[in-house]
């Protein structure tokens, strides 16, 4: 079970960096205003793909392969992957880094239509290298199962980075808001760098591997096409939701407009549902990351070992564990969506989306978990057909529910979450025809639910005694909230849905290393 442990320690790393990151954007609005955000939001899409094609696919690779060959105890062959894999990335992100930083006068003037976007483009191209290292060396430790690198490296980043936006966009204000927006930008680039640091330090202090003849040129070129072949479709796959959100972008306003609504109302609709419902949903994904990114080892391990009831097992015990955090998220959002959305947003409208949407926060949560499974199975194009799927079924819904006047902005929110449903389902499937792993849903299933329809009750129970106490305010939500988390709880224990054991597990001291 090592890889819950990793799982735990980056849930823990992912929460502590989400807050990190809700801090800065406060102070940062203040300091730049609407006009300098804008500046500062444009750089970040160009970013994302750049950083998408040069580096995306090949830390997957590089922890499927390591964990592979560490199994039969080659750690040499190991290092000898990760090393080809830094060599390969440091290649793509210098190219994309360099093309970025050449590109930015025509993205800004041509594109973006905004000259200023000149500076933020340039100040954030050198990130695509420094990420593109670090996630290299993520790969490395990711292979090993020994999570706590990584999960220092997110937390140190997070606060290399935010310390560094703030500093500079106060400092270079003066000079002009595209200026502050650029220092704001190069925050990425600081704290990829103290990623970059963090890790190598650890990996010069980590054992080397002593045996092993040296690799032909002909194994470092078989390695090399071994980790383009997994990390092809995985960079495919990254791709299929940026753009998928981008068509999104145009046709839903589109389709608002043409039952009635104006521009304004339409983008302002839309603004609830990609930008507070969305969000809402993807924040237990935190969760669920952390057991996808540590199952890709787990599994790539059991799978090396021929031990088809240790890749059974896990794909058990973290599917169970999916089931445990996605319901009750699914039923919170479901419960008190425009509270959750007054409290957060000061818009209670868009929980009218967010009602639609919760469903598939659940779907989402299986969908990332049963994409690590896969992949550590060496069946990475699987679940990249099937987010394909997904996002296709996702724009056909939008397309049409989003024009009936009855729906309009719910009609996208319940395309949404049908495109996540669809990936998760057939990503389920996929484990049962082509990895034999037939996982019994009716027993993951019924403890949690029962422990969740006792947590509705004690919310709905609850929350008008605390806003009639409170005089209508909308902070009645956290004790409500926080009631209904510690009832789910109790009841999970009680029922059985959380084992004994993983409490036992989850306090005992110390994570698994490698070297």
């Amino acid at each position: 079970m090592s890889f819950l442990r990793g799982a735990l320690v980056l849930i823990l790393a992912g929460f502590c960096s989400k807050i990190i990151g809700a801090i800065y954007r406060v102070p940062l609005s203040y300091l730049l205003g609407a006009e300098g955000i804008g500046l500062y939001q444009m750089a970040y899409p160009f970013y994302s793909s750049a950083f998408i094609l040069a580096a995306s696919g090949i830390p997957v690779a590089v922890a499927k392969l390591s964990a592979a060959e560490i199994a039969h105890g080659r750690h040499h062959r190991a290092r000898l992957v990760f090393r080809l894999a830094l060599v390969l990335l440091a290649l793509t992100g210098f190219c994309f880094s360099l093309l970025l930083y050449l590109l930015a006068p025509v993205l800004a003037n041509r594109i973006l239509r905004d000259p200023r976007a000149l500076y933020p483009l340039r100040a954030i191209a050198p990130a695509v290298f420094l990420i593109a290292l670090q996630v290299a060396l993520r790969g490395y430790f990711q292979g090993r199962q020994n999570m706590a690198p990584i999960a220092g490296c997110q937390v140190v980043e997070q606060a290399v980075r935010v310390t560094t936006m703030l500093g500079l966009a106060y400092a270079l204000l003066p000079r002009g808001v595209e200026y502050a927006a650029a220092g704001a930008t190069f925050g990425t680039v600081t704290g990829a760098l103290a990623g970059v640091l963090l890790l190598g330090v650890h990996y010069l202090r980590a054992p080397r591997p002593t045996g092993g003849r040296p690799a032909s040129i002909k194994e470092k070129a078989a390695i090399l096409r071994e980790i383009v072949r997994l990390a092809l479709p995985i960079t495919l796959g990254a791709l299929i939701m940026p753009v998928m959100d981008t068509i999104d972008a145009v046709m839903v306003p589109w389709r608002l407009q043409t039952i009635g609504f104006s521009v304004r109302q339409a983008t302002s609709l839309y603004g609830q549902l990609s930008g507070m419902a969305v969000s809402l949903i993807l924040f237990p994904t935190v969760i669920t990351a952390a057991f996808a990114f540590s199952l890709i080892p787990a599994i790539s391990e059991a799978v090396a070992l021929k031990r088809g009831d240790l890749v059974s097992r896990r794909a058990g015990e973290a599917l169970g564990l999916t089931v445990l955090v996605g319901l009750p998220a699914t039923v919170g959002l479901y419960l008190l969506p425009a509270e959750i959305c007054q409290l957060l947003f000061r818009t209670p409208e868009a929980g009218a989306p967010l009602s639609f949407l919760a469903f598939g926060c659940f779907f989402l949560c299986l969908q990332q978990t049963t994409t690590g499974i896969l992949q550590g199975l060496g069946r990475a194009g699987v679940p990249v057909l099937n987010i394909f799927l997904g996002a296709c079924c996702n724009a056909l819904l939008n397309y049409y529910l989003t024009a009936i006047p009855a729906l309009n902005i719910r009609g996208a929110a319940l395309g949404t979450g049908m495109g996540f449903t669809v990936a998760a389902l057939f990503n389920l499937r996929a484990l049962d025809r082509l990895a034999g792993i037939r996982l019994d849903f009716k027993a993951m299933l019924y403890r949690p639910l029962a422990a969740t329809l006792g947590m509705a009750a004690a919310v709905k129970a609850a929350y008008p005694w605390f806003w009639a106490r409170t005089g209508g305010s909308p902070l009645a939500v956290l004790p409500a909230v926080l009631l209904g988390a510690a009832v789910y709880l109790l009841l999970a224990l009680l029922t059985g849905a959380v084992p004994r054991r993983y409490l036992t597990y989850i306090s005992s001291s110390g994570f698994r290393r490698r070297p």
